[in-house]
């Protein structure tokens, strides 16, 4: 409740024909607080200095539409639609590329799957950066926030978001490379024989997801597209330079560089060993664990503008 006292003061002043007034207006004002009436970011004081509430912990939107808005983010724009025409586009590239080099004999199922997977390694990971960081590039990071404040769950929408894509574009390079062995091996009149190891499929699959998840830990580090891009390039080949002038590094490369970690999950000849998938664990911890948490750590605390 509100209680206000004044006084007004009014001055006439003719001059031949026109008369101005003038009125001055002082008071004071008191006001008192009701305990009750609780409004998180109302004014107080003199001054109208406002005070932010502490951040709603309401339950916000559904994951399921979170995850659907995400997914929809990613697809309708245009730098996410057309860094997935990109992905297709290469991998088609580079599947012909190994039929036409294979055009005598035919390409096989196996060699078009590997082959598929070397743009994907290199285009997937800025999927995910583009999921994680392009809303703080563009500042569109409020809207969203705004809408769902509670930031964890927003990012986990965004990873999973860029994981399902990730994984379309597995399940169309599948298809496409059984299309194209088909063709090569009917060209060249050998034998169609789309039979491999399920360690390719299985390889296939958990390195397309450490690609992605290892743009998105790059995005939330920097959270800013052109940063992340030039960290997740500049990165990698700083490494393979250490490892070739450092011997401590050489000796252990498979434990720290993850494009080495990763050579036998790509090889239909044999299926990877023990050792080489806890080899790929830990250079995951340090190439994509370590980024997406610290990412998180700064998503969580960074002031939305």
């Amino acid at each position: 409740m509100s209680t206000s006292t004044g006084h007004s003061a009014t001055t006439s002043i003719e001059d031949g024909d026109q008369t101005m007034t003038t009125s001055t207006a002082t008071g004071t004002a008191a006001t008192t607080h009701d305990p009750t009436d609780a409004r998180p970011g109302g004014a107080s004081g003199a001054s109208g200095t406002a005070h932010q509430g502490p951040e709603p912990t309401g339950p916000g939107l559904s994951f399921a539409r979170l995850f659907q808005a995400e997914l929809r983010k990613t697809v309708d724009t245009r730098a996410g639609r057309w860094l997935l025409v990109v992905i297709v586009a290469l991998t088609v590239l580079a599947m012909g590329l190994v039929m036409w080099f294979g055009r005598e004999s035919g390409a096989a199922y196996a060699t078009l799957l590997a082959t598929a997977v070397t743009p994907q390694a290199v285009l997937l990971p800025v999927l995910g950066i583009l999921t994680a960081a392009s809303e703080w590039s563009q500042r569109t990071a409020l809207v969203t926030f705004t809408q769902e404040p509670r930031r964890m769950r927003v990012m986990a929408a965004k990873a999973l978001a860029a994981v399902a894509l990730g994984l379309v574009v597995v399940a169309i390079t599948f298809v496409l490379a059984a299309l194209a062995h088909v063709i090569s091996a009917s060209v060249a009149g050998g034998d169609i024989d789309l039979g491999v190891p399920g360690h390719v499929y299985l390889g296939a699959v958990v390195l397309e997801v450490i690609y992605v998840l290892m743009g998105v830990g790059f995005g939330a580090l920097f959270l800013n597209v052109p940063l992340a891009i030039a960290g997740f390039f500049v990165l990698p080949v700083i490494m393979n330079l250490l490892a070739a002038t450092v011997t401590w590094i050489s000796e252990r490369a498979a434990w720290i560089d993850q494009t080495i970690a990763q050579m036998p999950f790509m090889a239909a000849d044999a299926a990877p060993t023990g050792e080489q998938w806890a080899q790929l664990g830990v250079t995951s911890i340090w190439w994509v664990l370590i980024p997406l948490a610290v990412g998180l750590w700064r998503v969580a605390r960074r002031e939305v503008k």
